[in-house]
């Protein structure tokens, strides 16, 4: 071993210090740091319970597939009902009217029923003093195999074009 003097020895120790206290902070710093990540690192793994980050989208990505498959079958349920719904009642047009001179306060009416076809059923009651007749004709795409009045015309029209009730004074003797 080579002979140092007091100074070189004491500089030589002050390194050997500086470097050992450089050391021990570092070591403490990267401590610090690595207690920090395993705690991050313990939050993304759950500590062997399924809420880790991978179960947790995994269970989220189930969920998602689960409601679309949920979703598609509402929307084919959707179809079909409107589908239903195109043969259903959806269409009304009333008419009132006075079938005769003698007769007031509009008691006679016409009232087509129609579904999203312009089928459907059109029904007229014909009020007198005395009697009252009542007849239902079929419609099939807005018109009808039977004669239809001109009342009954207007009811048609009415339930085809929305505008519903429509009371007209008619006073043609049936």
């Amino acid at each position: 071993m080579p002979d140092l003097s007091n100074d070189q020895m004491t500089l030589a120790l002050a390194v050997v210090s500086v470097i050992a206290l450089v050391s021990f902070f570092t070591t403490l710093f990267l401590t610090m740091r690595l207690t920090k990540v395993r705690r991050h690192y313990a939050l993304l793994r759950g500590e062997g319970e399924p809420r880790d980050v991978i179960s947790i989208v995994n269970n989220a990505m189930k969920k998602v597939a689960a409601q679309e498959r949920r979703l598609d079958g509402l929307a084919a349920s959707l179809e079909e009902q409107a589908a239903i719904g195109r043969f259903a009642i959806q269409r009304v047009g009333l008419v009132r009217y006075d079938a005769f001179e003698e007769m007031g306060g509009q008691l006679s009416f016409s009232a087509a029923f129609l579904d999203d076809h312009g089928d459907g059923v059109l029904i007229s009651s014909i009020n007198g003093r005395t009697e009252t007749r009542t007849y239902a004709k079929p419609v099939k795409g807005l018109s009808s195999s039977h004669n239809l009045s001109d009342e009954e015309r207007s009811a048609i029209q009415a339930a085809s074009t929305g505008s519903g009730r429509i009371e007209a004074s008619a006073s043609a003797t049936r």
